[in-house]
């Protein structure tokens, strides 16, 4: 099979199936190969744009679970209402911020119905609500959402994201490894003794050091690199489970 028939199969598929983007069968086939995601997890999607990871995840945790999502442009979807994203710089996240968000949305998921607006959350200026009728009572102030837990722990943290090519190999990939090391980072600070980290890499000679930094952290991690991947490219997944307690 030819690289733009390859890349035509699963264009195609993801279009059948309503996803945002093809790369949605990369996560699909890690999730199959080695059982992360589950219904009601709790987790962090770094990188989310265009959304085709968020709508498979919001699928799979069903109404108990949650997803927090994060990326420099807006996701293009509106994946379902266990889902909030922030158009964020991931490297500015913080584990207090990433808590409150998804402490947030925790509380929204008990006290309110679906959003009809899309799932994408920018900051932004808040604008004088217009007064009431007079014949209408003022609506109820929502009560304030209370501080993040400090121990607020997700399942996993999800990585796909990848920086802007230059087209210098060597600086492509050692780019991508700084951005996915604040990822294990916030890994590292977030997820639950035994839980999963996932994330996308460019092959290179930081690789081994890298994958040497996960195993740290977990006790078993594996490099895999999907079907849906594009012919020649370096991408890589680093698949990391078994959290170790700390």
């Amino acid at each position: 099979m030819s690289r733009y028939q390859r890349q035509d199969r699963f264009f195609k598929k993801a279009k059948h199936d309503q996803y945002a983007a093809r790369s949605v069968y990369k996560l699909e086939e890690l999730d199959r190969r080695y059982q992360l995601i589950k219904a009601g997890h709790r987790l962090v999607d770094l990188g989310c744009a265009p959304g085709s990871w968020l709508q498979y995840l919001s699928k799979a945790l069903g109404k108990k679970g949650a997803v927090v999502g994060y990326d420099l442009a807006d996701v293009e979807v509106n994946p379902g209402k266990n889902v909030r994203t922030w158009v964020a710089n991931v490297e500015d996240l913080t584990p207090e911020r990433v808590r409150a968000d998804l402490a947030q949305l925790i509380l929204d998921l008990k006290t309110k119905p679906a959003p009809e607006a899309p799932a994408s959350v920018e900051a932004s200026a808040d604008e004088p609500d217009a007064a009431p009728e007079a014949d209408e009572a003022p609506p109820p102030e929502e009560a304030a959402a209370p501080p993040a837990p400090p121990n607020l722990r997700i399942d996993g943290l999800l990585s796909d994201m990848a920086p802007k090519l230059t087209g210098i190999r060597d600086a492509d990939q050692a780019r991508s490894v700084a951005i996915n090391g604040h990822a294990l980072r916030l890994a590292e600070a977030l997820v639950n003794p035994g839980g999963y980290f996932v994330a996308k890499l460019f092959q290179g000679r930081d690789t081994d050091e890298f994958v040497a930094e996960v195993k740290k952290v977990f006790k078993d991690v594996k490099l895999q690199k999907p079907e849906a991947t594009r012919d020649g490219s370096r991408e890589v997944f680093v698949v990391a489970r078994l959290r170790k307690p700390g």
